[in-house]
C-alpha cells in the first residue's frame, strides 16, 4: 500500500487501496507498531531500536491512502491520532 523508500522512509502510496475498492474490497493494513525497529526512518525518534517513533503520523499516513481499518498493538496511539469513529 505504501512501500518504503531504499533508505526506509515512507515512499508515495501506491494504487493498491484504490483499485480494491475499485472491485468493492474492503482494505485493512496490520500490524502498526509504535517502536523505533518497526517504524519507517524518518518517523523514527532517537537512536534507541526500542525506543517510541512518531507511529500517530504512520496511521495517519495510512488512513490518508485509504486504508479502511488497520491492526495496531497500540490502540490507545490509533485512537488518540485518529479520533473516535462510527
Amino acid at each position: 500500500m505504501i512501500p518504503r523508500t531504499p533508505d526506509g522512509r515512507l515512499a508515495p502510496p501506491t494504487s493498491v487501496v484504490c483499485d480494491a475498492h475499485r472491485e468493492h474490497l474492503t482494505v485493512h493494513a496490520w500490524t502498526f507498531r509504535r517502536e523505533n525497529t518497526f517504524l519507517p526512518t524518518d518517523l523514527r525518534r532517537g537512536d534507541d531500536p526500542a525506543g517510541t517513533g512518531d507511529l500517530a503520523a504512520e496511521l495517519r499516513t495510512f488512513v490518508g491512502a485509504g486504508v479502511d481499518g488497520l491492526f495496531t498493538d497500540n490502540p490507545d496511539v490509533a485512537v488518540a491520532a485518529l479520533g473516535a469513529r462510527p
